[in-house]
């Protein structure tokens, strides 16, 4: 019998409270094909954030020749910060706005921290790029792991970012590998809600809280689980963009071909091996034939040649 890892993705974001869509700077990102998975959170106060995390994302998510153990991130940024170098450009022509074109000119960047994360299921191991304080979550049945912050009283408005110019680059990201089994789930999640996580864990409702997220299946369940988190009287959701993914590991048989298409193959499997018993046949036939005619003249020349000696 033989099973496959089968995983189970829902990813949902939204906006700060009185802010729209638009105003989100955070991005989240999907790749089933090559099972690779990413969040990044843009600082509101960078240049043009939300679009550097956005190429973030999707970068991490369309390249699966980039190496998470070479860890060679700074080669990996450089087209993105290309195409965010020229899109912005493009944008502040048209904007026209004087503050837009000095900062531009000052060459300031756009930040953001990020988590990447790429499930081998052949393996069963996974593996994660990681800055700042978008976080990793690894639930197994037995142990519950948080990349790369532990506490809550840990996260700072000044987290290590990727930036979007190359000279600007001053932090290291964190490269992390491991094991899975089935039933494991894996959490993505951008600092305020990693944040409301950890202070649900240290409070002891860990799987309370982790029970809610499970069964956050749409948008309109998303939004009012984030309005009631922010309104909580213990434990409150900080005001901000707020971006969580859910992954879980589940194993289903593999059911193979059906009946139909299993007989199908019998029947082309027997047809085969009659056209093979044949082809082997009529070529053993020849060969005995060739090998019979050639002895018997053999035999009569032998026979010949003790003739004319007498």
């Amino acid at each position: 019998m033989i099973f496959v890892i089968n995983l189970i993705v829902r990813s949902l974001i939204t906006h700060k409270e009185a802010e729209t869509e638009d105003d989100c700077q955070d991005a989240v990102q999907v790749n089933h094909d090559i099972s690779r998975f990413a969040v990044a959170d843009g600082a509101t106060r960078s240049f043009f954030p939300k679009r550097w995390a956005e190429l973030l994302v999707n970068h991490f998510c369309e390249t699966s020749d980039f190496s998470l153990e070479d860890g060679d991130w700074e080669r990996w940024l450089v087209p993105i910060q290309q195409k965010w170098y020229g899109w912005v450009e493009e944008k502040v022509k048209i904007l026209n706005q004087y503050y837009l074109t000095n900062s531009f000119r000052a060459k300031d960047p756009a930040v953001s921290t990020f988590v990447g994360l790429e499930v081998n299921k052949t393996k069963r191991e996974w593996q994660a790029i990681i800055i700042g304080d978008s976080c990793l979550f690894h639930k197994s049945s037995n142990e519950f792991k948080s990349y790369l912050i532990e506490k809550s009283v840990d996260f700072t408005s000044c987290p290590d970012v990727f930036t979007s110019y190359a000279d600007k680059n001053y932090y290291d990201p964190k490269f992390i590998r491991d094991k899975f089994q089935t039933g494991d789930i894996f959490i993505l999640a951008t600092d305020a809600l990693a944040k409301w996580i950890l202070k649900h864990k240290e409070a002891g409702y860990l799987e309370d809280i982790l029970d809610r997220l499970r069964k956050l299946e749409s948008q309109e369940q998303f939004n009012e689980f984030v309005n009631q988190a922010r309104n909580d009287a213990n434990i409150r959701l900080v005001n901000d963009d707020v971006t969580f993914m859910i992954i879980s590991v589940e194993e289903n048989e593999y059911q193979g071909l059906s009946g139909t298409q299993t007989q199908n193959v019998t029947d082309e499997k027997n047809r085969e091996n009659i056209v093979e018993i044949i082809f082997w046949g009529t070529f053993l036939g020849f060969l005995g034939f060739f090998a019979c005619r050639g002895i018997f003249r053999f035999l009569r020349d032998i026979i010949l040649t003790l003739v004319n000696r007498k």
